[in-house]
């Protein structure tokens, strides 16, 4: 079997380098063992603009808003068009309710308000939605963020692989790698490319052993809270995120880089639950706790290349938190990079890392 690019991995990276490499009609297949924990589906899916307590915005942001509108856009009018349409849309618009924990945080919030009117917003009048939160030192708006639904998009591009004979559903062996001049072979597949977006497996791999990877570990627990309206994001002490308008929401998250295990923990939910609890003044119930761990990078910023010493080889991870805003935009960037050595952008290209 023969292919121009190999692809490991169907995260949010994995799904966004096969749509645009079938933009541009080109071969590939997709490796995915299907079976494996996978960060990017239990993410919340928050595209946010602005971040930390001085509401700074986030890098590339201005870029990568309309990029992203536009490109989630088209993929899901493509999987809507080959599939059912789901129940829940796959990306849409969601201002955010900042809810103020200090008059501190007001006041720096109604400071970048003044810097970033096209971000941040004080409201004219009291939301109805949020008389059901203790927000004592009152709230401002997030405008033009986004919210993406993970669980959906990489499930529908899933089928949409599978039909077209694009995947195979099995687990990489770096020992079946065979790098040769100007591409390489993995069993009985013969490839140009081989990129791994394959997440946290970047943690194992020994072709980049020499990248400052860092897992992140995060938990959130899904509850419902049915009479709470789906109209909004809320963020305080803790960040709701609504599934469709089921009455289901995504709690979280939590953010450590040091960890034993990947798995769900009792002092989280416990202590999230108590959270919930004091803020939200509504009854719920929690339905589900989940632990995952994203690919993380300690700069802080993504893996994006090709490798000097293995040019058939490269690379799309280390997205971290941001992965619903910087996967599509990286990835074309990656494919624009491949097919006409267009420049990519050095804070994170690859071989900014290369040995010496």
């Amino acid at each position: 079997m023969k292919t121009e690019f190999l692809l490991v991995g169907q995260g949010l990276c994995g799904t966004w380098l096969s749509y645009f490499l079938e933009q541009e009609q080109r071969e590939f297949l997709v490796l995915d063992p299907g079976n494996l924990p996978n960060a990017s589906k239990q993410a919340g899916g928050l595209i946010n603009p602005v971040t930390g307590r001085r509401l700074v915005t986030t890098w590339l942001i201005d870029e990568l808003m309309p990029f992203a509108k536009q490109q989630y856009g088209q993929l899901e009018q493509l999987l809507i068009s080959r599939s059912t349409k789901p129940d829940d849309n796959l990306f849409e618009e969601r201002s955010i309710i900042q809810f103020f924990s200090h008059p501190d945080t007001r006041s720096v919030f109604e400071k970048r308000a003044l810097e970033r009117s096209d971000y941040l917003q004080l409201p004219t009048e009291e939301l109805l939605e949020t008389k059901a939160f203790d927000h004592l030192h009152g709230y401002g708006i997030i405008q033009k963020s986004y919210q993406v639904r993970p669980d959906l998009l990489l499930t529908a591009y899933k089928e949409h692989l599978s039909r077209s004979g694009r995947l195979l559903e099995k687990k990489f062996e770096y020992d079946r790698l065979v790098p040769l001049p100007g591409g390489g072979r993995y069993d009985d597949i013969s490839f140009d490319y081989l990129i791994f977006c394959d997440g946290t497996g970047t943690h194992g791999n020994p072709l980049f052993n020499h990248l400052p990877v860092a897992p992140v570990k995060g938990e959130a627990l899904i509850v419902r809270a049915p009479d709470l309206p789906a109209s909004y994001v809320f963020k305080g002490p803790l960040t709701l995120i609504p599934l469709g308008n089921s009455g289901y929401w995504w709690v979280g998250s939590s953010y450590e880089w040091d960890f034993s295990d990947p798995y769900p923990s009792t002092n989280f939910r416990s202590a999230t639950e108590q959270t919930l609890k004091q803020w939200l003044q509504l009854p719920f119930t929690v339905t589900d706790h989940w632990a995952a761990i994203r690919p993380g990078s300690k700069e802080r910023r993504p893996f994006v290349g090709i490798l000097e010493q293995y040019p058939p080889i490269g690379l799309l991870g280390g997205m971290g938190t941001k992965g619903c805003s910087l996967a599509p935009y990286f990835a074309r960037q990656l494919v624009q990079h491949l097919l006409r050595q267009a420049p990519l952008n050095p804070e994170a290209n690859l071989r900014r890392f290369e040995r010496n």
